[in-house]
Protein backbone atom coordinates (compact mmCIF):
# COMPACT_ATOMS: atom_id res chain seq x y z
CA UNK A 1 0.00 0.00 0.00
CA UNK A 2 1.43 3.28 -1.11
CA UNK A 3 1.14 6.39 1.02
CA UNK A 4 -0.41 9.43 -0.57
CA UNK A 5 2.07 11.98 -1.77
CA UNK A 6 1.26 14.45 1.00
CA UNK A 7 1.87 11.84 3.72
CA UNK A 8 5.16 10.85 2.07
CA UNK A 9 6.34 14.45 2.27
CA UNK A 10 5.11 14.64 5.88
CA UNK A 11 7.01 11.43 6.76
CA UNK A 12 10.20 12.73 5.12
CA UNK A 13 9.92 16.07 6.94
CA UNK A 14 9.27 14.30 10.23
CA UNK A 15 12.31 12.11 9.62
CA UNK A 16 14.43 15.22 9.04
CA UNK A 17 13.18 16.69 12.33
CA UNK A 18 13.88 13.45 14.19
CA UNK A 19 17.35 13.15 12.64
CA UNK A 20 18.12 16.76 13.60
CA UNK A 21 17.00 16.05 17.15
CA UNK A 22 19.04 12.85 17.52
CA UNK A 23 22.15 14.03 15.65
CA UNK A 24 22.22 17.57 17.02
CA UNK A 25 21.59 16.79 20.68
CA UNK A 26 22.83 13.22 21.08
CA UNK A 27 25.21 11.95 18.39
CA UNK A 28 27.23 15.10 17.64
CA UNK A 29 28.03 15.95 21.30
CA UNK A 30 29.06 12.33 21.86
CA UNK A 31 31.28 12.31 18.76
CA UNK A 32 32.75 15.72 19.69
CA UNK A 33 33.62 14.61 23.21
CA UNK A 34 35.15 11.39 21.97
CA UNK A 35 37.25 13.23 19.39
CA UNK A 36 38.36 15.90 21.87
CA UNK A 37 39.42 13.25 24.35
CA UNK A 38 41.77 11.87 21.70
CA UNK A 39 43.01 15.28 20.52
CA UNK A 40 43.62 16.77 24.00
CA UNK A 41 45.68 13.84 25.25
CA UNK A 42 49.46 14.18 25.04
CA UNK A 43 49.96 11.37 22.56
CA UNK A 44 52.64 11.76 19.90
CA UNK A 45 50.06 12.07 17.12
CA UNK A 46 48.22 15.17 18.38
CA UNK A 47 48.78 18.85 17.62
CA UNK A 48 48.37 19.55 21.34
CA UNK A 49 51.45 17.43 22.06
CA UNK A 50 53.55 19.38 19.55
CA UNK A 51 52.49 22.71 21.02
CA UNK A 52 52.95 21.41 24.56
CA UNK A 53 56.54 20.38 23.80
CA UNK A 54 57.49 23.63 22.10
CA UNK A 55 55.30 26.72 22.11
CA UNK A 56 55.67 27.97 18.52
CA UNK A 57 55.54 31.65 19.41
CA UNK A 58 57.22 33.86 21.98
CA UNK A 59 55.64 34.72 25.31
CA UNK A 60 55.85 38.24 26.70
CA UNK A 61 58.23 38.48 29.65
CA UNK A 62 58.15 41.98 31.15
CA UNK A 63 60.20 43.14 34.11
CA UNK A 64 59.47 46.24 36.19
CA UNK A 65 62.24 47.41 38.54
CA UNK A 66 61.65 49.59 41.60
CA UNK A 67 64.26 52.35 41.70
CA UNK A 68 64.97 53.65 45.24
CA UNK A 69 65.12 57.42 44.86
CA UNK A 70 66.19 58.11 48.47
CA UNK A 71 68.78 55.39 49.12
CA UNK A 72 70.84 57.55 51.54
CA UNK A 73 67.78 58.21 53.73
CA UNK A 74 66.67 54.56 53.61
CA UNK A 75 70.13 53.58 54.84
CA UNK A 76 69.31 55.64 57.96
CA UNK A 77 65.88 54.05 58.47
CA UNK A 78 63.64 56.30 56.35
CA UNK A 79 60.64 55.11 54.36
CA UNK A 80 61.68 54.14 50.80
CA UNK A 81 60.37 56.31 47.96
CA UNK A 82 60.07 54.13 44.87
CA UNK A 83 59.86 54.88 41.18
CA UNK A 84 58.83 52.04 38.90
CA UNK A 85 60.99 51.64 35.78
CA UNK A 86 59.70 49.44 33.00
CA UNK A 87 58.66 47.37 31.40
CA UNK A 88 61.85 45.84 30.11
CA UNK A 89 60.35 43.55 27.51
CA UNK A 90 61.85 40.16 26.65
CA UNK A 91 60.64 37.60 24.12
CA UNK A 92 60.50 34.28 25.97
CA UNK A 93 60.65 31.00 24.05
CA UNK A 94 59.65 27.91 26.02
CA UNK A 95 60.58 24.35 25.16
CA UNK A 96 60.48 20.94 26.81
CA UNK A 97 63.55 18.79 26.20
CA UNK A 98 64.63 15.22 26.95
CA UNK A 99 60.99 14.18 26.60
CA UNK A 100 60.32 10.50 27.27
CA UNK A 101 57.03 8.58 27.16
CA UNK A 102 56.26 5.85 29.67
CA UNK A 103 53.51 3.62 28.34
CA UNK A 104 53.24 1.51 31.50
CA UNK A 105 51.80 4.32 33.65
CA UNK A 106 50.69 6.75 30.91
CA UNK A 107 53.21 9.46 31.88
CA UNK A 108 55.85 11.70 30.29
CA UNK A 109 59.09 12.96 31.80
CA UNK A 110 60.81 16.13 30.61
CA UNK A 111 63.06 19.05 31.47
CA UNK A 112 62.50 22.72 30.65
CA UNK A 113 64.51 25.22 28.64
CA UNK A 114 63.70 28.93 28.39
CA UNK A 115 65.39 31.40 26.05
CA UNK A 116 65.07 35.17 26.49
CA UNK A 117 65.74 37.94 23.96
CA UNK A 118 65.66 41.60 24.95
CA UNK A 119 63.15 43.53 22.83
CA UNK A 120 63.80 47.29 23.17
CA UNK A 121 61.01 48.17 20.73
CA UNK A 122 58.41 46.58 23.01
CA UNK A 123 59.97 48.03 26.16
CA UNK A 124 58.90 51.33 27.67
CA UNK A 125 59.91 54.34 25.53
CA UNK A 126 63.58 55.21 25.86
CA UNK A 127 64.63 52.13 27.83
CA UNK A 128 67.75 50.41 26.50
CA UNK A 129 68.71 48.28 29.48
CA UNK A 130 71.80 50.41 30.11
CA UNK A 131 70.04 52.62 32.68
CA UNK A 132 71.56 52.69 36.16
CA UNK A 133 69.05 51.53 38.75
CA UNK A 134 69.37 51.84 42.52
CA UNK A 135 68.04 48.83 44.42
CA UNK A 136 68.92 47.01 47.65
CA UNK A 137 71.97 44.81 47.07
CA UNK A 138 70.22 41.48 46.56
CA UNK A 139 73.36 39.39 46.99
CA UNK A 140 74.65 41.22 50.06
CA UNK A 141 71.27 41.24 51.77
CA UNK A 142 70.75 37.61 50.83
CA UNK A 143 73.98 36.60 52.53
CA UNK A 144 73.14 38.53 55.70
CA UNK A 145 69.55 37.28 55.89
CA UNK A 146 70.55 33.64 55.33
CA UNK A 147 73.24 33.72 58.02
CA UNK A 148 71.00 35.62 60.45
CA UNK A 149 68.35 32.94 60.04
CA UNK A 150 70.52 29.81 60.04
CA UNK A 151 73.78 30.73 61.83
CA UNK A 152 73.41 34.08 63.64
CA UNK A 153 76.68 33.53 65.50
CA UNK A 154 78.50 33.88 62.15
CA UNK A 155 77.22 37.40 61.43
CA UNK A 156 80.43 39.15 62.55
CA UNK A 157 82.53 37.06 60.17
CA UNK A 158 80.07 37.70 57.33
CA UNK A 159 80.41 41.43 57.97
CA UNK A 160 84.18 41.18 57.49
CA UNK A 161 83.67 39.06 54.36
CA UNK A 162 81.35 41.68 52.88
CA UNK A 163 83.92 44.42 53.36
CA UNK A 164 86.46 42.33 51.44
CA UNK A 165 84.21 41.01 48.67
CA UNK A 166 82.36 44.28 48.02
CA UNK A 167 85.30 46.66 48.66
CA UNK A 168 84.03 48.36 51.82
CA UNK A 169 80.58 49.34 50.52
CA UNK A 170 79.15 52.64 51.84
CA UNK A 171 75.61 51.26 52.09
CA UNK A 172 73.48 48.23 51.29
CA UNK A 173 72.43 49.51 47.87
CA UNK A 174 73.41 48.35 44.42
CA UNK A 175 73.89 50.83 41.57
CA UNK A 176 73.93 48.75 38.43
CA UNK A 177 72.77 48.65 34.82
CA UNK A 178 69.34 47.07 34.44
CA UNK A 179 70.42 44.38 31.97
CA UNK A 180 73.43 43.49 34.13
CA UNK A 181 71.38 42.69 37.22
CA UNK A 182 68.64 40.99 35.18
CA UNK A 183 70.60 38.81 32.73
CA UNK A 184 74.20 39.74 31.91
CA UNK A 185 75.44 39.51 35.47
CA UNK A 186 77.62 41.56 37.80
CA UNK A 187 81.00 40.48 39.14
CA UNK A 188 81.34 39.26 42.72
CA UNK A 189 85.05 39.49 43.55
CA UNK A 190 86.08 36.32 45.36
CA UNK A 191 89.80 36.63 44.51
CA UNK A 192 90.60 37.40 48.15
CA UNK A 193 93.18 35.85 50.39
CA UNK A 194 91.83 37.09 53.73
CA UNK A 195 90.22 34.39 55.83
CA UNK A 196 86.65 35.74 56.07
CA UNK A 197 86.12 36.53 52.36
CA UNK A 198 87.83 33.32 51.27
CA UNK A 199 85.79 31.14 53.66
CA UNK A 200 82.56 32.84 52.62
CA UNK A 201 83.29 32.43 48.91
CA UNK A 202 84.12 28.76 49.44
CA UNK A 203 80.78 28.29 51.22
CA UNK A 204 78.95 30.09 48.38
CA UNK A 205 80.58 27.83 45.83
CA UNK A 206 79.72 24.73 47.82
CA UNK A 207 76.08 25.71 48.36
CA UNK A 208 75.46 26.40 44.67
CA UNK A 209 73.66 29.70 45.26
CA UNK A 210 70.88 30.46 42.80
CA UNK A 211 71.87 32.95 40.10
CA UNK A 212 75.61 32.52 40.66
CA UNK A 213 78.02 31.43 37.92
CA UNK A 214 81.68 30.58 38.56
CA UNK A 215 84.09 32.54 36.34
CA UNK A 216 87.88 32.26 35.85
CA UNK A 217 90.26 33.64 38.49
CA UNK A 218 87.85 32.82 41.30
CA UNK A 219 85.32 35.40 40.18
CA UNK A 220 81.55 34.92 40.42
CA UNK A 221 78.94 36.44 38.14
CA UNK A 222 75.53 37.09 39.68
CA UNK A 223 72.22 37.92 37.98
CA UNK A 224 68.55 37.37 38.67
CA UNK A 225 67.59 35.48 35.49
CA UNK A 226 70.92 34.88 33.71
CA UNK A 227 71.29 31.27 34.81
CA UNK A 228 67.83 30.48 33.38
CA UNK A 229 68.59 31.85 29.93
CA UNK A 230 69.14 29.14 27.30
CA UNK A 231 69.97 26.53 29.90
CA UNK A 232 68.24 23.27 30.70
CA UNK A 233 66.58 23.22 34.10
CA UNK A 234 67.99 20.18 35.92
CA UNK A 235 64.64 19.21 37.46
CA UNK A 236 62.91 16.22 35.83
CA UNK A 237 59.14 16.70 35.79
CA UNK A 238 56.69 13.80 35.38
CA UNK A 239 53.13 14.43 34.17
CA UNK A 240 50.18 12.33 33.02
CA UNK A 241 49.63 12.00 29.27
CA UNK A 242 45.85 11.68 29.60
CA UNK A 243 45.53 8.88 27.04
CA UNK A 244 43.95 6.53 29.59
CA UNK A 245 41.89 9.32 31.18
CA UNK A 246 41.89 12.71 29.48
CA UNK A 247 40.86 14.44 32.73
CA UNK A 248 44.35 13.61 34.08
CA UNK A 249 46.18 15.27 31.17
CA UNK A 250 49.14 17.35 32.30
CA UNK A 251 48.78 16.41 35.98
CA UNK A 252 52.13 16.65 37.78
CA UNK A 253 52.83 13.37 39.57
CA UNK A 254 56.53 13.66 40.41
CA UNK A 255 59.55 15.97 40.34
CA UNK A 256 63.00 14.40 40.22
CA UNK A 257 61.34 11.04 40.74
CA UNK A 258 59.77 12.05 44.05
CA UNK A 259 55.99 11.89 44.31
CA UNK A 260 55.93 14.44 47.16
CA UNK A 261 57.95 17.44 48.28
CA UNK A 262 59.66 17.64 51.65
CA UNK A 263 59.92 21.41 52.16
CA UNK A 264 56.44 22.19 53.51
CA UNK A 265 54.05 20.56 55.96
CA UNK A 266 51.22 18.05 55.39
CA UNK A 267 49.18 18.38 52.18
CA UNK A 268 51.21 21.32 50.88
CA UNK A 269 53.89 18.81 49.91
CA UNK A 270 51.52 17.12 47.45
CA UNK A 271 51.69 17.74 43.72
CA UNK A 272 48.26 19.04 42.76
CA UNK A 273 47.27 20.35 39.35
CA UNK A 274 48.79 20.40 35.87
CA UNK A 275 52.13 21.85 34.82
CA UNK A 276 50.34 25.04 33.76
CA UNK A 277 50.74 24.56 30.01
CA UNK A 278 47.78 22.22 29.45
CA UNK A 279 44.47 21.66 31.23
CA UNK A 280 41.76 18.98 30.98
CA UNK A 281 38.72 19.64 28.76
CA UNK A 282 35.08 19.97 29.82
CA UNK A 283 35.81 21.65 33.17
CA UNK A 284 32.63 23.43 34.42
CA UNK A 285 32.98 27.01 35.65
CA UNK A 286 31.93 25.95 39.14
CA UNK A 287 35.10 23.86 39.45
CA UNK A 288 38.48 25.48 40.18
CA UNK A 289 41.35 24.74 37.84
CA UNK A 290 44.69 23.79 39.40
CA UNK A 291 48.30 24.23 38.31
CA UNK A 292 51.54 23.42 40.07
CA UNK A 293 54.37 25.97 39.84
CA UNK A 294 57.76 24.28 39.94
CA UNK A 295 59.39 27.72 40.34
CA UNK A 296 57.45 28.49 43.53
CA UNK A 297 57.02 24.85 44.68
CA UNK A 298 53.28 25.27 45.25
CA UNK A 299 49.87 24.75 43.73
CA UNK A 300 47.71 27.63 42.57
CA UNK A 301 43.93 27.19 42.40
CA UNK A 302 42.40 30.07 40.41
CA UNK A 303 38.68 30.58 40.82
CA UNK A 304 36.05 31.55 38.25
CA UNK A 305 35.37 35.28 37.93
CA UNK A 306 33.30 35.98 34.81
CA UNK A 307 32.53 35.19 31.16
CA UNK A 308 34.93 36.67 28.62
CA UNK A 309 35.84 36.21 24.96
CA UNK A 310 39.03 36.25 22.93
CA UNK A 311 39.06 36.78 19.16
CA UNK A 312 35.46 35.64 18.95
CA UNK A 313 35.87 32.54 21.14
CA UNK A 314 33.92 32.39 24.40
CA UNK A 315 36.13 31.92 27.46
CA UNK A 316 35.91 31.79 31.25
CA UNK A 317 38.15 34.10 33.25
CA UNK A 318 39.83 32.69 36.35
CA UNK A 319 41.80 34.79 38.83
CA UNK A 320 44.25 33.98 41.62
CA UNK A 321 46.39 35.57 44.31
CA UNK A 322 49.13 34.58 46.73
CA UNK A 323 46.67 33.98 49.56
CA UNK A 324 46.48 34.47 53.31
CA UNK A 325 48.48 31.61 54.81
CA UNK A 326 47.65 32.47 58.42
CA UNK A 327 43.87 32.39 57.97
CA UNK A 328 43.34 29.90 55.14
CA UNK A 329 43.45 26.31 56.49
CA UNK A 330 44.27 25.01 53.02
CA UNK A 331 47.37 27.24 52.78
CA UNK A 332 48.52 27.20 56.40
CA UNK A 333 50.82 24.24 55.74
CA UNK A 334 53.03 26.51 53.60
CA UNK A 335 54.16 28.12 56.88
CA UNK A 336 57.07 26.53 58.75
CA UNK A 337 54.84 26.51 61.84
CA UNK A 338 51.09 27.20 62.10
CA UNK A 339 51.69 30.43 64.03
CA UNK A 340 54.67 31.77 62.05
CA UNK A 341 52.99 32.71 58.78
CA UNK A 342 54.01 35.86 56.89
CA UNK A 343 51.49 38.71 56.53
CA UNK A 344 48.57 38.30 54.13
CA UNK A 345 49.68 38.31 50.50
CA UNK A 346 53.28 37.24 51.19
CA UNK A 347 54.93 33.87 50.58
CA UNK A 348 58.33 32.96 51.98
CA UNK A 349 60.45 31.67 49.08
CA UNK A 350 63.42 30.52 51.14
CA UNK A 351 62.29 26.86 51.47
CA UNK A 352 61.75 26.57 47.72
CA UNK A 353 64.27 28.87 46.01
CA UNK A 354 66.92 28.85 48.76
CA UNK A 355 66.81 32.64 48.57
CA UNK A 356 65.61 34.83 51.47
CA UNK A 357 62.92 36.59 49.45
CA UNK A 358 59.16 36.91 49.53
CA UNK A 359 56.65 36.64 46.69
CA UNK A 360 53.58 38.85 46.50
CA UNK A 361 51.23 40.34 43.98
CA UNK A 362 52.67 43.43 42.21
CA UNK A 363 52.36 46.65 44.22
CA UNK A 364 51.22 44.52 47.18
CA UNK A 365 47.80 43.96 45.59
CA UNK A 366 45.51 41.87 47.86
CA UNK A 367 48.09 42.07 50.63
CA UNK A 368 48.18 43.28 54.24
CA UNK A 369 47.73 47.09 54.10
CA UNK A 370 50.65 47.44 56.53
CA UNK A 371 53.03 46.34 53.75
CA UNK A 372 51.85 49.14 51.49
CA UNK A 373 52.23 51.71 54.28
CA UNK A 374 55.96 50.95 54.64
CA UNK A 375 56.84 52.29 51.19
CA UNK A 376 55.81 55.20 48.96
CA UNK A 377 55.17 55.07 45.22
CA UNK A 378 53.04 51.94 44.91
CA UNK A 379 49.55 51.98 43.40
CA UNK A 380 47.92 48.53 43.34
CA UNK A 381 45.46 48.06 40.46
CA UNK A 382 43.71 44.77 39.82
CA UNK A 383 43.62 45.30 36.04
CA UNK A 384 47.40 45.86 35.84
CA UNK A 385 48.65 43.70 38.69
CA UNK A 386 46.23 40.76 38.99
CA UNK A 387 46.83 37.12 38.05
CA UNK A 388 44.29 36.00 35.47
CA UNK A 389 43.72 33.33 32.83
CA UNK A 390 41.09 33.26 30.08
CA UNK A 391 40.32 29.59 29.65
CA UNK A 392 38.34 27.92 26.86
CA UNK A 393 36.34 25.31 28.81
CA UNK A 394 35.51 22.80 26.04
CA UNK A 395 39.11 22.10 25.01
CA UNK A 396 40.82 23.28 28.20
CA UNK A 397 42.98 25.69 26.20
CA UNK A 398 44.45 28.77 27.94
CA UNK A 399 43.74 31.53 25.41
CA UNK A 400 45.21 34.42 27.44
CA UNK A 401 47.23 34.16 30.64
CA UNK A 402 48.90 36.84 32.75
CA UNK A 403 51.10 35.58 35.56
CA UNK A 404 52.27 38.49 37.67
CA UNK A 405 54.56 38.08 40.67
CA UNK A 406 56.53 40.60 42.71
CA UNK A 407 59.76 39.73 44.54
CA UNK A 408 60.50 41.40 47.84
CA UNK A 409 63.28 41.37 50.41
CA UNK A 410 63.64 42.38 54.05
CA UNK A 411 65.88 45.30 54.98
CA UNK A 412 67.52 43.33 57.80
CA UNK A 413 68.05 45.31 60.99
CA UNK A 414 70.86 43.99 63.22
CA UNK A 415 73.46 45.57 65.48
CA UNK A 416 76.01 42.92 64.54
CA UNK A 417 76.58 44.49 61.11
CA UNK A 418 77.44 48.17 60.78
CA UNK A 419 75.66 48.58 57.45
CA UNK A 420 72.47 47.05 58.83
CA UNK A 421 72.07 48.59 62.25
CA UNK A 422 69.97 51.57 61.14
CA UNK A 423 67.76 49.82 58.61
CA UNK A 424 64.00 49.65 59.19
CA UNK A 425 63.64 45.87 59.11
CA UNK A 426 60.66 46.23 56.75
CA UNK A 427 59.92 44.14 53.67
CA UNK A 428 60.37 46.16 50.47
CA UNK A 429 59.79 45.37 46.78
CA UNK A 430 62.66 44.83 44.32
CA UNK A 431 60.96 44.09 41.00
CA UNK A 432 57.95 42.35 39.51
CA UNK A 433 57.44 40.28 36.39
CA UNK A 434 54.51 39.97 34.01
CA UNK A 435 54.69 36.75 32.03
CA UNK A 436 51.97 36.80 29.40
CA UNK A 437 50.61 34.32 26.90
CA UNK A 438 48.10 35.13 24.16
CA UNK A 439 47.35 32.64 21.40
CA UNK A 440 48.18 34.22 18.06
CA UNK A 441 45.79 34.51 15.13
CA UNK A 442 47.06 31.33 13.46
CA UNK A 443 46.20 29.06 16.38
CA UNK A 444 42.95 30.84 17.14
CA UNK A 445 41.85 30.30 13.53
CA UNK A 446 42.92 26.66 13.72
CA UNK A 447 40.80 26.21 16.84
CA UNK A 448 37.86 27.94 15.17
CA UNK A 449 38.00 25.87 11.98
CA UNK A 450 38.55 22.55 13.72
CA UNK A 451 36.02 22.98 16.53
CA UNK A 452 33.91 26.10 16.81
CA UNK A 453 32.81 26.62 13.21
CA UNK A 454 31.66 22.95 12.85
CA UNK A 455 30.02 23.22 16.28
CA UNK A 456 28.23 26.41 15.26
CA UNK A 457 27.15 24.95 11.91
CA UNK A 458 25.72 21.87 13.63
CA UNK A 459 24.03 24.12 16.19
CA UNK A 460 22.26 26.11 13.45
CA UNK A 461 21.59 23.05 11.33
CA UNK A 462 19.95 21.05 14.10
CA UNK A 463 17.49 23.85 14.89
CA UNK A 464 16.81 24.33 11.17
CA UNK A 465 16.16 20.60 10.69
CA UNK A 466 13.91 20.31 13.75
CA UNK A 467 11.98 23.50 13.01
CA UNK A 468 11.46 23.11 9.28
CA UNK A 469 11.07 19.33 9.51
CA UNK A 470 8.33 19.67 12.12
CA UNK A 471 6.66 22.44 10.13
CA UNK A 472 6.83 20.37 6.92
CA UNK A 473 5.33 17.34 8.65
CA UNK A 474 2.43 19.41 10.01
CA UNK A 475 1.78 21.02 6.61
CA UNK A 476 1.83 17.63 4.83
CA UNK A 477 -0.62 16.12 7.29
CA UNK A 478 -2.92 19.14 7.15
CA UNK A 479 -2.83 19.19 3.35
CA UNK A 480 -3.66 15.46 3.12
CA UNK A 481 -6.61 15.70 5.49
CA UNK A 482 -7.79 19.08 4.24
CA UNK A 483 -11.23 17.75 3.09
CA UNK A 484 -11.92 16.13 6.45
CA UNK A 485 -10.79 19.23 8.21
CA UNK A 486 -13.08 21.39 6.07
CA UNK A 487 -16.05 19.08 6.77
CA UNK A 488 -15.31 19.24 10.48
CA UNK A 489 -15.02 22.98 10.23
CA UNK A 490 -18.43 23.41 8.64
CA UNK A 491 -20.29 20.54 10.31
CA UNK A 492 -21.20 22.68 13.22
CA UNK A 493 -22.90 25.25 10.90
CA UNK A 494 -25.28 22.98 8.82
CA UNK A 495 -28.59 23.83 10.64
CA UNK A 496 -30.66 26.52 8.74
CA UNK A 497 -33.43 28.46 10.54
CA UNK A 498 -36.84 28.15 8.71
CA UNK A 499 -39.51 30.72 9.19
CA UNK A 500 -43.22 29.50 8.80
CA UNK A 501 -46.13 31.75 8.09
CA UNK A 502 -47.69 30.86 11.43
CA UNK A 503 -44.61 31.99 13.22
CA UNK A 504 -44.50 35.25 11.33
CA UNK A 505 -45.89 38.14 13.29
CA UNK A 506 -48.76 40.11 11.78
CA UNK A 507 -47.75 43.53 10.76
CA UNK A 508 -50.09 46.56 10.97
CA UNK A 509 -50.32 48.66 7.82
CA UNK A 510 -51.27 52.24 8.43
CA UNK A 511 -53.78 53.68 5.89
CA UNK A 512 -54.15 57.40 5.53
CA UNK A 513 -57.79 58.32 5.59
CA UNK A 514 -60.82 56.04 6.13
CA UNK A 515 -62.13 53.40 3.75
CA UNK A 516 -65.01 54.56 1.56
CA UNK A 517 -67.72 52.81 -0.49
CA UNK A 518 -67.13 52.66 -4.22
CA UNK A 519 -68.83 55.44 -6.11
CA UNK A 520 -71.67 54.29 -8.25
CA UNK A 521 -71.98 55.91 -11.67
CA UNK A 522 -75.34 55.90 -13.45
CA UNK A 523 -75.36 55.69 -17.21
Amino acid sequence: MQLPRELKYAAIAGGVALFGLIFGWVLFPTILKSQLKKEMALSKKTDVRKMWEKIPFALDFKVYIFNFTNAEEVQKGATPILKEIGPYHFDEWKEKVEVEDHEEDDTITYKKRDVFYFNPEMSAPGLTGEEIVVIPHIFMLGMALTVARDKPAMLNMVGKAMNGIFDDPPDIFLRVKALDILFRGMIINCARTEFAPKATCTALKKEGVSGLVLEPNNQFRFSIFGTRNNTIDPHVITVKRGITNVMDVGQVVAVDGKTEQTIWRDTCNEFQGTDGTVFPPFVPETERIESFSTDLCRTFKPWYQKKTSYRGIKTNRYIANIGDFANDPELNCYCSKPDTCPPKGLMDLAPCMKAPMYASMPHFLDSDPALLSKVKGLNPDVTQHGIEIDYEPITGTPMVAKQRIQFNIQLLKTDKLDLFKDLSGDIVPLFWIDEGLALNKTFVNMLKHQLFIPKRVVGVLRWWMVSFGSLGAVIGIVFHFRDHIMRLAVSGDTKVSKVTPEEEEQKDISVIGQAQEPVKVNI
